[in-house]
């Protein structure tokens, strides 16, 4: 079954993002899906 990670309220954090990406990796997610709020509040 494809695994997808669904993410949102990044805003701006760097530092978790990278943090997610090399979890994502880990587990090999087949897909993300950003639902926004990527940048500032």
């Amino acid at each position: 079954m494809p695994l997808t990670a669904i993410l949102s309220d990044i805003h701006s954090n760097l530092a978790a993002l990278t943090a997610v990406i090399a979890d994502l990796r880990e587990h090999k997610a087949d897909r993300i899906v950003c639902l926004g709020d990527v940048i500032g509040y």
